[in-house]
């Protein structure tokens, strides 16, 4: 048969399971309209060395080590994050003390006698702004520097996906938690070992195929992307066990080579790009196989199951270039068995390629 762009749609359109049924909570991310906060600076007299941020007017100001306690990095909604994080160079304050180590975080605003104890450099600014912001001086209270809404700070320290659409989806993820971000969603999962294959999916050809599922269910009303946008996801997970362990592989291999890459500019270190390109292509074919079809060459399986494989731990997070020089070879391994060669995509599969690379979605 025929797979046109529409019917393919259709069939995503109706996968029952979505993102918000996986997860703990699908979030918006810091509200983009805190004057106070984002005029907050700390002044070079009481600084040393690095950032603080205004969202629309950062300020390359130092930062003073007493300060670092509610100082977080800063994820812009305008840079393209794909699977690793790319923090701006700014970093935001958010004058709360985060009170538990659950998912799920209480928390707390300091109170300007303990903003006056322990961050006095962050007290003394935004003194200062408070002043200039009144006809008549007073004391400065929480109500000044709070935010009106708090609810993205539960997650604050929880591990999570980021995502944010410049054109199409980009989802990175935060192992630990820690970045804050504007334009942008935030996925916490309620199983943690689904969330490499997630962040995959979230990059896939099919994420760029849901903008037209928002509009025909007449939810993209804005261009932004917001939560409940992406909790209607459509989620599906492989028949097969292995199928999900080598696409989650993938995302940490591909973790590792984008924020190499990332590092790369300033070494001049070549490789990078065609590593990304030849593993996301992998998962892509994966994915949409899972999603779509179920019928790839068995062949082409055994062959990935072989050779892309991962030891326990961090390793997408290492600076280790020799992590570069494995991830090549197993690049040549797979292009180089005997029986890749042999591997064939059914007709029906090769009309669903043509069709999304044809409709400028793959």
């Amino acid at each position: 048969m025929f797979w046109s762009k529409e019917y393919i749609v259709e069939r995503l359109s109706k996968i029952p399971r979505t993102l918000e049924d996986i997860s703990i909570e699908v979030f918006d991310g810091v509200p983009p309209t805190n004057d106070f906060l984002q005029k907050a600076g700390f002044s070079r007299e009481n600084c040393t060395d690095a950032s603080c941020v205004c969202i629309d007017s950062p300020t390359n100001v130092e930062q003073a080590s007493t300060e670092k306690g509610f100082l977080y990095p800063y994820v812009d909604g305008s840079v393209l994050n794909e699977f690793a994080i790319q923090s701006a160079q700014y970093q935001f304050m958010l004058p709360y003390k985060v009170l538990d180590n659950n998912i799920s975080k209480e928390y707390r605003i300091f109170q300007p006698e303990e903003l006056k104890t322990k961050f006095p450099a962050a007290y003394k600014q935004l003194m200062e702004i408070r002043q200039q912001s009144e006809n008549e001086k007073h004391e400065l209270v929480s109500a000044d520097y709070r935010f009106e809404n708090e609810s993205f700070l539960r997650y604050i320290n929880t591990p999570k996906i980021i995502v944010t659409s410049n054109f199409r989806l980009h989802a990175s993820y935060d192992p630990t938690g820690k970045h804050v971000f504007a334009n942008g969603v935030g996925v916490v999962l309620g199983d943690p070992t689904l969330y490499h294959y997630i962040t995959a999916v979230l990059n896939s050809s099919i994420a760029m195929a849901f903008p037209e599922i928002w509009s025909r269910e007449g939810v993209q009303h804005t261009s932004n992307l917001s939560s409940q946008m992406l909790k209607r996801f459509p989620v599906k997970f492989p028949k097969k066990e292995i199928t999900e362990t080598i696409i989650s592989t993938i995302a940490r291999y591909l973790i590792y080579l984008n924020s190499q890459k990332q590092m790369a500019k300033a070494y001049a270190i070549p490789g990078y790009q065609k590593l990304i390109d030849f593993y996301k292509r992998i998962s892509d074919l994966l994915i949409l196989d899972t999603y779509i079809t179920n019928d790839l060459d068995p062949m082409l399986l055994e062959i990935l199951s072989e050779n892309i494989t991962a030891s326990d731990g961090g390793f997408e997070y290492s600076d280790d270039i020799n992590l570069l020089i494995g991830l090549q070879e197993i690049k040549k391994n797979i292009l180089s068995s005997q029986d890749f060669g042999k591997c064939r995509f059914s007709s029906e599969f090769t009309n669903i390629l043509a069709t999304l690379k044809n409709s400028t979605v793959w």
